[in-house]
């Protein structure tokens, strides 16, 4: 093996990182429009502003992280999202214009500090409904055009590959500072259970616990037509001769909400893998966001003397060796849908430049890497898929779904899989003690 290609390995695999700075992003179609708050008017149907609602297709007036948890119909593009975003109704001379979609990128732009998982049925607000002027936490965007605090009164219209049309954006960037106590703010005596981040990217002091920032861009498809010098935004309704009577503001007023519901270990993964861990080639998130996940509970390679390593770092694919992998299968499979099954890992050939396919199969389960070593035999012949990688470190998918998807109609526990190189050069894993452990990866 050449010495350059190990170290270089070796830093990969093992290399920490003070705070990564990836991110991850949701795309989600508009939902439906309701005069609904679940945070600042909960349990009282009709008494906020119009909103249109985007992700979880039950949000109302009455929605709780416990009620949104049991309605997992999402319009996101991430199944593991059944969060609840929303952001008032935008209306122009013509009428109210309905959303296409919102996209939220979970960001971490100060790296400075490590983030932690946005705790599970979190309540966020952002942005002045009330606001007269320009916000920063608020941006505008016309299509063609770059975000701006400053709202536009017509955005252009602009033809490009994806067709010939105007469109608004309104981005809405949230607090990402959280007081560690409350999962809900109290809108009505003003106190907030979140802050944003002081200028050098730490927490103020009430509020210690630094999350991803939300960065929430509601798109409005303005077609032919641009003007929006008498646009409006929604705000909350007056009591007027027994009923309430809708009001609307400027486009100052631009706000967001969010309850979060992401499924808890889906979220977990993303802090750790997309946000903390070292950058690593293959590992930013963008939109590579698994819907179930099941690291390795063990693993070892037996060596070409038949002699098996448990507990390193590596694991070392070589001619007469075999790597054995042992997975937890996920609880839940039926709860959130997922349309494919891979191995996910972390590897390169070590050898020489080259480009190999190394082999996996089947195999035995029951064993461990420290008390109850397997032996190469626990490798079966029952081909199930390949790994294509070079001499380049990098985070992979490789499909072995249908295996997958027969030992869970089995009602296995515990999944097996093994790996024997034909290729004559040696590759190396991270294996479950290095920095990137192999996992099952649920999509």
């Amino acid at each position: 093996m050449k010495l350059a290609a190990q170290l270089c390995l070796a830093l990969t695999l093992t290399a920490g990182s003070a705070h990564a700075g990836n991110q991850f992003n949701v795309q989600c179609g508009y939902s439906h429009s309701l005069p609904d708050d679940p945070i600042v008017h909960a349990g009282q149907p009709g008494r906020a502003m119009g909103h249109d609602f985007f992700g979880n297709t039950g949000t109302n007036a009455y929605s709780t992280y416990t009620s949104l948890t049991a309605n997992k119909v999402t319009t996101c593009d991430a199944s593991a999202d059944v969060s609840a975003y929303w952001a008032p109704q935008l209306k122009r001379a013509s009428g109210i214009v309905a959303p296409q979609y919102q996209k939220t990128y979970y960001k971490n732009d100060q790296p400075v500090v490590p983030l932690q998982a946005i705790p599970a049925g979190l309540e966020m607000l952002a942005g002045n409904h009330r606001g007269a002027a320009p916000n920063p936490h608020i941006n505008f965007l016309c299509r063609g055009g770059s975000y701006s605090t400053t709202a536009p009164t017509n955005c252009p219209v602009v033809m490009d590959n994806n067709g010939t049309f105007a469109q608004l954006d309104i981005a809405v960037h949230f607090p990402d500072c959280w007081d560690g106590r409350t999962l809900a703010p109290n809108p009505a005596s003003g106190i907030s259970n979140m802050a944003y981040r002081q200028s050098d990217g730490t927490c103020p002091g009430a509020y210690p616990i630094k999350l991803p920032e939300l960065q929430m861009s509601v798109a409005y498809d303005l077609r032919q037509d641009g003007d929006l010098s008498g646009a409006q935004l929604s705000m909350d309704p007056t009591w007027r001769e027994g009923k309430w009577e809708a009001q609307w503001g400027g486009m100052y007023t631009a706000h967001g909400d969010f309850i979060n519901v992401w499924k808890v270990d889906t979220m977990q993964y993303l802090i750790d893998r997309c946000m903390n861990a070292p950058v690593t080639p293959g590992s930013t998130c963008d939109k590579s966001i698994p819907t179930h996940y099941a690291a390795a509970s063990a693993d070892a390679w037996v060596d070409a003397n038949d002699v098996v390593h448990g507990g390193d770092a590596t694991l070392t694919s070589a001619p007469n060796s075999v790597v054995l992998m042992q997975f937890p299968t996920p609880a839940g499979l039926g709860d959130y849908p997922y349309t494919s099954a891979s191995l996910q890992t972390l590897g390169q050939n070590v050898t020489d430049a080259s480009a190999v396919m190394l082999d996996l199969y089947a195999a035995a389960t029951g064993w461990d890497d420290t008390t109850h070593l397997p032996p190469a035999s626990a490798c079966t012949n029952q081909r199930i898929g390949g790994i294509y990688l070079d001499n380049a470190p990098q985070v992979r998918l490789n499909d072995v779904d249908s295996y997958i998807a027969s030992q869970v109609a089995a009602g296995a526990s515990l999944i097996g899989i093994c790996l024997r190189n034909g290729s004559g050069r040696t590759v190396q894993f991270s294996s479950r003690e290095g920095n990137w452990a192999p996992a099952l990866y649920f999509k």
